[in-house]
């Protein structure tokens, strides 16, 4: 082998995405199925209503999802581990705020019982006073620890500059909210919210025995669909200044709302952020990293949730920077607006963004990532056939147009924590 030649390079045309199908499980639930036999491997995750939007005080979603696998009447929370691991079974609770999601992996072999373990769990679980405690105890100690670092309080509070404090999306949990919530708090959130609207999504070795053993589950534990509540945004299109002691480093933020996946240019705008800031042959770290050496990183990224999406750019830098580091990103996004790229570095991009897409879609498991993305948002398949083909249509005249119509144009919010 010459290892002085590169290997050929192929353009990446008609793509073949993994066969999936649509289900309706006890005929209500919306059900995911991408099967793949190649490894005696599944992967069930169930996806409910019950994040941070829907509770009445801060902190009773996590802690309800964090207490789950604390223990059941009949188990503690170690002898449930010690089951999934004896089968070779892994389960993860994570509450985001919109939604909470339960996913377990097991071989085939153990499918079964591993099904039966997670029924256990959601019918009878017992909320450990002792447990709770200690559970409040760690997450405090997380949150000061956290917030101790610029970077994490930077990007906590510009949250709040963009939806305002009482908005869900702009919360952060403190300490002192953790401490006030009580069991009743989290039993009642249980018993009334965490199991609404499920979805779910099956992934791997699935046969239909799975299948049903999975809608019988869901039909035990399935609860009816509710009202979503209304927030009102009220973001604060200003630049602050955070001054915290002892800080040689500062974090800077800047973003503003902006569309959200379904809208007809995401695409094209998704890749003009590529080129801002999203990867590391972007603009952004051309000029603030290699030619002024202002920072050693800065990124430009979407962030799309089920109600609102938001794009940021975030980069640390020292305190004697902080102001040149806005001024010059202002002047990227200018320029980037005013005069188009070449078609050399759009080329470029076009190669990069290809070969991120393909390295995205490896394995079964990061198929089914992607698949549930679209599948919980209602979006179709096609958005990924979209993309690829925005991809290969794209010109430099699309990436300075969708950075003036969405960078240049909209206010914004910027922040300097130092």
């Amino acid at each position: 082998m010459d290892r002085t030649l590169a290997p050929a390079s192929f353009p990446v045309k008609d793509f073949n995405f993994r066969n999936y199908r649509k289900v309706i499980l006890n005929g209500l639930i919306d059900g995911l199925i991408i099967p793949n036999k190649q490894h005696p491997i599944c992967s069930i995750e169930i996806i409910f209503r019950s994040g941070s939007w829907f509770e009445k005080n801060p902190g009773i979603a996590f802690l309800t999802g964090k207490m789950l696998l604390e223990g059941t009447t009949s188990k503690n929370g170690e002898e449930i581990a010690l089951a999934f691991e004896y089968m070779g079974a892994h389960i993860e609770i994570q509450t985001t705020v919109d939604d909470s999601r339960i996913r377990l992996f097991a071989v085939q072999k153990h499918i079964y019982s591993s099904l039966a373990l997670l029924q256990e769990i959601l019918l009878t679980p017992s909320f450990p006073t002792y447990e709770f405690e200690v559970i409040k105890n760690l997450k405090t100690k997380q949150i000061k620890m956290q917030l101790a670092k610029n970077n994490y309080f930077a990007s906590s509070y510009f949250k709040q500059l963009l939806f305002g404090r009482s908005h869900p999306y702009g919360r952060s949990l403190k300490e002192e909210e953790i401490n006030e919530r009580s069991l009743f708090e989290i039993k009642e959130f249980f018993q009334l919210q965490f199991q609404k609207d499920p979805k779910v999504v099956l992934c791997g070795d699935i046969d239909q025995n799975i299948i049903e053993k999975t809608a019988l589950l869901l039909d035990i534990i399935n609860k009816n669909s509710q009202q979503i509540p209304h927030f009102k945004i009220r973001p604060n299109y200003d630049h602050q200044t955070i001054e915290r002691s002892n800080s040689v480093q500062a974090s800077l933020r800047l973003g503003a709302q902006t569309i959200q996946r379904g809208h007809p240019e995401i695409h094209k705008l998704t890749i003009a952020n590529k080129l801002l800031g999203g990867f590391f042959g972007s603009r952004l770290m051309k000029k603030l990293r290699e030619e002024k050496g202002l920072t050693y990183g800065v990124y430009s990224s979407f962030t799309h949730a089920q109600h609102a999406s938001y794009w940021i750019i975030s980069t640390e830098i020292k305190n004697d920077n902080a102001e040149h580091s806005l001024e010059a990103i202002h002047k990227i996004i200018t320029e980037l607006a005013q005069k188009f790229p070449s078609s050399a570095e759009v080329d470029m991009l076009k190669n990069f963004l290809k070969g991120k897409f393909l390295s995205s879609m490896n394995s079964i498991l990061d198929v089914a990532s992607m698949y549930t993305l679209l599948f919980v948002n209602d979006i179709t398949i096609q958005f990924l056939t979209n993309y690829l083909k925005t991809i290969d249509t794209i010109c430099p005249r699309d990436i300075s147009e969708m950075i003036q119509k969405y960078y240049l144009d909209p206010e914004k919010s910027s922040l300097f924590v130092r």
